[in-house]
């Protein structure tokens, strides 16, 4: 009985061992899955902190001016994106090293993260600013949404067919005035040597002799309080090289529908200032000028911009007249009075046809007094709202003053400027807006190298994750500001 003991406790033993083997193989196995899958879990975990904490770096400046958020990868220095990665990885290890001690001691994941690389980067100055604009559609969606749009009783203004007509009628001035000259030079030759050479008084030549550059003066006169600010704008990105990334992704659609256009003039309008609303803290005031005519100087701008004006307004007023009966007979007294001292009758006509183009000319100058003295003006000439006598022709420089707003008053100043900017093209549209917010915000603490080609709005980023106990994993994670 004793040696059979001895035997069973023998079985046992060796069974024991066995199982024990076995449990503690399985136990090991378990341990090992389970923290290989605790480094993936926490480095997934760790990687969307860290993203979260790079994307939570934004510049504040474009924020609070702008609406926008980007990530500044200059960080107040050069840019770069290495150093956006940097902070990625800074980030991670913080978070791994917080967690990795559980108060025995023990390390039980010891993970690093060891590199990472940033691809598929899109900066706000890719595509020509088309990023920069898909965010501010995204924004201006958010913020408005589309009832405003669909409801605007906005149309742009004709600009480039009133721009084409003031060409042809300038064309005719010079054309009417030469075949005068012509007229006039012809019968002189024909006269004797003792007779006198004839010449008629015309009131349009007071007018033919003008050029636009007294524009300015017909919308302010002397005493304006205009701003002489400028800007060097060879610093900026649209007379710069500059940094080209991954762009839109292919699930982003194109921010250039007609729903999307109107939504971004809309932001212009919102965020910059013109003659009349000027933002605070600018290098420019005249930033919508500044758009449509790109000049460094705040008078440049805002001159090309009446003139503009002035061209359109004196397509109008020519088209009204030679629709009007009334002053088409005016004008042809005007020009049997002055033609007829000289007894040539083939003159009337011609000497007409200058008088009704001056009488535009000195029409639209009033004009552009009416509506840089804050008022608005019809958007189609009519008698009861024509401001300019005919005998005023020759002196209407100094009669700017006296004029009655118009009966029907539908477009101000903001209406010009919006139809200006409506006509450029988009990729200009983008490249001076870009231009103006790298102005403004370089003038703001800590931001005087700023330049949108640092700003980033996406990425894709691949983190290499190891553990000391054998174990590592990568990583891949898209983020945007969506």
């Amino acid at each position: 009985m004793g040696n059979m003991k001895k035997k069973v406790e023998g079985y046992i033993t060796v069974y024991l061992s066995l199982m024990l083997g076995i449990m503690i193989i399985v136990v090991m196995t378990v341990i090992s899955a389970v923290r290989h899958q605790t480094v993936r879990y926490r480095a997934e975990m760790v990687m969307d902190a860290g993203l979260n904490s790079i994307f939570a770096e934004y510049n504040r400046q474009m924020l609070n001016r702008y609406g926008l958020l980007f990530i500044d990868d200059s960080y107040g220095g050069t840019g770069s994106v290495d150093y956006t990665k940097s902070h990625l990885l800074r980030y991670m290890n913080m978070n791994f090293e917080a967690g990795n001690t559980y108060g025995i001691g023990k390390d039980l994941t010891a993970m690093t993260a060891d590199n990472a690389i940033l691809d598929a980067v899109s900066f706000a100055s890719d595509e020509d600013g088309t990023v920069m604009r898909y965010q501010i559609v995204r924004y201006m969606k958010t913020k408005t949404g589309l009832s405003l749009i669909s409801d605007s009783e906005f149309n742009p203004l004709d600009i480039e067919s009133g721009l084409g007509q003031y060409d042809m009628y300038s064309e005719q001035r010079e054309s009417v005035e030469g075949e005068i000259d012509e007229l006039i030079n012809d019968y002189n030759a024909t006269l004797a040597e003792d007779e006198d050479p004839v010449g008629i008084s015309n009131p349009a030549d007071a007018v033919e002799k003008l050029s636009l550059s007294g524009a300015m003066y017909y919308a302010f006169g002397d005493g304006a309080n205009l701003s002489v600010k400028v800007a060097d704008i060879d610093a900026y990105i649209s007379h710069r090289g500059y940094v080209n990334g991954h762009g839109l992704y292919s699930e982003q659609e194109s921010p250039y529908s007609l729903s999307d256009k109107l939504l971004f003039e809309q932001y212009v309008f919102d965020k910059l200032g013109y003659y009349g609303e000027i933002k605070d803290s600018s290098r420019l005031d005249y930033q919508i000028e500044y758009m449509i005519a790109g000049r460094s100087g705040d008078m440049e701008n805002l001159e090309e911009v009446v003139e503009k004006i002035f061209r359109i307004r004196y397509a109008v007023n020519m088209a009204y007249l030679y629709t009007d009966a009334g002053k088409q007979q005016e004008a042809m007294e005007l020009a049997l009075a002055a033609t007829s001292a000289i007894g040539m009758p083939e003159l009337v006509e011609p000497v007409k046809q200058s008088i009704l183009l001056a009488w535009g000319y000195a029409e639209s100058a009033k004009d552009l007094r009416i509506l840089f003295d804050g008022n608005r003006l019809g958007a189609v000439k009519t008698s009861a709202d024509w401001n300019t006598p005919i005998t005023q022709i020759v002196d209407f420089k100094a009669h700017l003053s006296e004029y009655h707003v118009p009966s029907s008053p539908n477009l101000a100043y903001k209406d010009f400027l919006y139809g200006f900017v409506a006509v450029k093209n988009d990729k200009d549209q983008n490249m001076k807006l870009m231009d103006i917010m790298e102005m403004d915000i370089r003038l703001t603490p800590g931001n005087a190298g700023f330049k949108m080609d640092n700003q980033i709005y996406q990425l894709s980023a691949q983190a290499n994750i190891s553990s000391r106990y054998g174990y590592g994993c990568s990583i891949k994670r898209g983020y945007s500001y969506r």
